[in-house]
């Protein structure tokens, strides 16, 4: 669920788990215990690490 909402946003999956990359930002520490879903399947990130590269 978490590499198909990235992908959607234009991310692509790195080779380290919870890591993806879009070229101009990465994203990392995408595992489930950060995110959250709700009953409508929303996706919320609760504890993720962003940086401009």
């Amino acid at each position: 669920m978490i590499d198909t909402y990235m992908a959607a946003l234009g991310f692509e999956k790195t080779t380290q788990e919870g890591r993806f990359s879009n070229g101009a930002y990465e994203v990392w520490d995408l595992v489930p215990r950060n995110v959250l879903v709700d009953e409508d399947g929303d996706i919320f990130v609760v504890d993720a690490e962003i940086k401009q590269i």
